[in-house]
């Protein structure tokens, strides 16, 4: 579910980009039109302001709390219950429940077919992922030695969380995404693929500004150096703009990511994403510093 988004964008400019070359691919139906739409905008969630993103976090938790308050047994009376669910990969917090909740556009809280619905608006996807891999691309291997799993949570009551107040669940959800990328899609697929940096890019993109607004609404100085910034780079990798920003002389065809790291940061995509994950997990430390 973390990588709702990412499918989203995939999806999405692929759909688009189909019909503007008029290829003979896969389309949307008007209802996966809409929902493809929405979902690729959960990449944008710290686009928004702080206090909007706060607000709308805090928002899913809290109809996660009531949800699982309602419905506790006896049990869960006494000992207490749960009302956010997490995933980890090598002991490292990968993902929670209230930021998939949160970009996801449909209500999935005591939702029987929320299920059942993802899993059929997806076969679209794997449609248009199958019209331009086919038989050309061989399968991704993927890293079975990785130590995955998950662990439900009463916050603020009883959680890992040494810093439980709403701005310890904004961190701890920011934490959550830069590691669900730098730590698990980055070990767990073997190959060196373009969504390693892609997925870490466009987090990072957005996080430069939001980290300078909370910053200012909390009185904190996290830092996440902002010198790998980039607008038309950052168009390029959300599917705007390629044609405009690298001609097809600049190509590098032997690149991961044909040229375009040369042509935003002057470096080949392996220093440039070396870079990006130091900034990346830079602040990660830092959070974790405060939360835990």
């Amino acid at each position: 579910m973390m990588c709702q988004p990412y499918i989203g964008i995939f999806a999405d400019g692929a759909e688009q980009w189909c019909k503007k070359l008029r290829l003979e691919a896969p389309a949307f139906n008007e209802r996966e039109k809409m929902y493809y739409t929405a979902l690729r905008q959960g990449h944008k969630l710290f686009e928004k302001t702080y206090s909007e993103y706060k607000t709308l976090l805090l928002e899913k938790f809290q109809e996660s709390d009531n949800y699982f308050y309602k419905i506790r047994r006896i049990r869960e009376k006494l000992l207490g219950y749960y009302n956010v669910g997490t995933d980890y990969c090598n002991d490292e917090f990968c993902g929670n429940t209230i930021i998939c909740a949160l970009h996801t556009p449909i209500t999935t809280l005591g939702n029987e077919e929320a299920g059942t619905f993802i899993r059929n608006i997806s076969v679209i996807v794997g449609k248009l992922a199958s019209f331009f891999g086919g038989a050309d691309f061989p399968p991704y291997r993927y890293n079975d030695n990785i130590s995955v799993g998950y662990k439900d949570y009463h916050f603020y009551e009883n959680c890992p969380l040494k810093l439980k107040t709403d701005l310890g669940l904004v961190l701890f959800s920011v934490l959550c995404n830069i590691n669900y990328v730098t730590e698990f899609i980055d070990k767990y697929f073997i190959e060196e693929i373009p969504q390693k940096f892609k997925f870490a890019y466009l987090q990072y993109y957005y996080l430069c500004n939001f980290v300078n607004e909370l910053n200012v609404c909390n009185g904190t100085n996290y830092c996440l150096d902002s010198s790998l910034q980039h607008r038309d780079f950052r168009n390029c990798l959300a599917h705007y703009g390629l044609g405009q920003f690298l001609k097809e002389n600049e190509i590098v065809d032997d690149d991961i990511m044909k040229g375009l790291t040369y042509k935003a940061f002057n470096m080949d995509y392996h220093s440039s994403k070396q870079l990006l994950y130091k900034y990346l997990s830079d602040l990660s430390e830092q959070i974790k510093v405060d939360i835990f």
